[in-house]
């Protein structure tokens, strides 16, 4: 059992570590709205960004009914210049997420939406 754990952890591990950084960012995003807490990001969003704790428990509602996250993958398919968007896979429904950075790297936008198609 403890063996099956240790893989388990190591596979978790060398998953994450082929992320870009953007799409580490975006995980984590994901992850705090899932959990309907925004502190462990708070230093990741730019000063002046708007978010509530309304909009954090609705995002949380949304995101916790497509069961675990498998995985988030950067895409330049269908995204704007200026525009980091992610393929956010879940148990259920895929999402496509935005997220735009400012000057320092911090997030001044993020949104997404259930990818169509899908039920």
């Amino acid at each position: 059992m403890k063996r099956a754990f240790v893989i388990l952890a190591v596979a978790m591990l060398a998953a994450c570590s082929f992320q870009n950084r953007y799409e580490r960012e975006a995980q984590k995003l994901t992850q705090a709205a899932i959990n309907n807490d925004f502190g462990p990001v708070q230093n990741d969003v730019a000063k002046g960004t708007h978010i509530t704790r309304v909009q954090v428990a609705e995002w949380s509602d949304e995101l916790s009914e497509q069961g675990a996250l498998r995985s988030v993958k950067e895409t330049t398919q269908g995204c704007q210049p200026g525009v980091h968007c992610f393929i956010v896979k879940f148990d259920k429904h895929d999402y496509f997420e935005t997220m735009r950075l400012n000057e320092e790297g911090k997030v001044v936008d993020w949104h997404f939406h259930m990818v169509q198609g899908q039920t």
